[in-house]
């Protein structure tokens, strides 16, 4: 009698025994994240905040030595990796992949919502109903971003193996479309929706190609005492 489940064509030869696990950290704070100004391809640095919470996910990532860091070239995104290296208990080197940088938000950087909303009132109109088609003047448009993206991933996919782990610091829009990649996800809308706060931790199992997504926007590490932090776990 036919079976109604479909057959897989994978034998179980063909799975890994292990997952290649990533853990992605968007950046620490910056003056302009505190003041909620666009910064996106500017440089901006961590203020004293950022850096305190780059130190907190280093102790919190700081028994799981990593096979590869990878981390975007911008400053802010460069000084979170050191930091969490710094305080991890292995010595790897941290990679910068250029096609790990913030989407460039043109004019709008520099700017807060509300003066955004005073100097372009139709472009931000239309950005927020399609953030993936309206592109703020003189930017990058997020179809732009997530090409960049989908070449970051094969980088990071064909680097890794079975049972490896892979740190990757970066930025929150960046970081949406690196795991929408991973995820051959083609709706990108639905990770528009999804909060990367500064400094969090998001993790994702890759078996093969099969990837399953852990955890997102993780930050119990903001809220508690050192000891505390050394003590916490993460699912999977």
């Amino acid at each position: 009698m036919p079976s109604d489940e479909k057959k897989s064509n994978i034998t179980e030869s063909e799975i890994p025994n292990a997952p290649h696990r990533f853990y992605f950290v968007r950046h620490g704070q910056t003056e302009w994240n505190r003041t909620g100004r666009y910064q996106g391809s500017t440089e901006t640095e961590l203020n004293d905040n950022g850096a305190e919470q780059a130190r907190r996910v280093g102790l919190r990532l700081s028994g799981i030595i990593p096979t590869r860091v990878y981390a975007s070239p911008m400053k802010r995104a460069r000084r979170t990796a050191e930091i969490i290296m710094e305080n991890n208990s292995g010595d790897t080197a941290i990679t910068e992949c250029g096609d790990l940088r913030e989407i460039s938000f043109g004019l709008w950087e520099g700017l807060t919502m509300r003066e955004i909303m005073d100097r372009y009132p139709e472009t931000l109109a239309a950005w927020r109903i399609a953030p993936f088609t309206a592109v703020p003047e003189g930017g990058e448009s997020y179809a732009e971003v997530a090409s960049r993206a989908s070449r970051a991933a094969k980088i990071l996919k064909e680097a890794g193996d079975p049972g490896d782990v892979t740190f990757v610091v970066g930025h929150g829009a960046a970081m949406r479309a690196l795991i929408a990649s991973l995820m051959n996800i083609r709706e990108l809308d639905m990770l528009w929706r999804v909060r990367f706060d500064n400094c969090s931790i998001s993790a994702l199992d890759l078996w093969g190609d099969r990837p399953t997504l852990l955890f997102t926007n993780d930050t119990h590490h903001k809220r508690l005492g050192d000891e505390e932090i050394k003590l916490l776990t993460f699912a999977g």
